[in-house]
């Protein structure tokens, strides 16, 4: 079984619905850490205090098919193309440790119930 790492990055308001969204997609385990961010090199201040935005960046790491499928549902109900929506991409893992035989048995049966 082949895996990948699918990273979504997104306006911290938007987090809550992302994380249903990569759930109802098969992903079974997210990890979700919080950061800001800078577009286009512009550093916003008031009063020398910093207005980056928060971000949330959320990672699962799932079966190839699987993360295929999670990053067209979030590219087809996410709002990824507007400036500033977020980013999406997943990256191919040579290898995976800590994934027990129940992880890999869901794994399976996303990927049957998506064909």
């Amino acid at each position: 079984m082949k895996f990948s790492a699918v990273v979504l990055i997104v306006p911290d308001e938007d987090e809550n619905s992302a994380v249903e969204l990569l759930k109802q997609a098969g992903a079974t385990g997210i990890t979700i850490i919080k950061g800001k961010g800078l577009r286009h090199n512009e550093r916003k201040t008031f009063l020398g205090l910093g207005l980056e935005r928060k971000e949330s960046l959320l990672l699962c790491v799932t079966e190839q098919q699987l993360a295929m499928r999670i990053l067209r549902a979030v590219k087809s109900q996410m709002k990824l193309d507007l400036p500033g929506g977020g980013l999406a991409f997943s990256i191919a893992l040579g290898s995976v440790v800590g994934i027990g035989l129940e992880q890999m048995k869901l794994f399976r049966r996303g990927v049957e119930d998506g064909l």
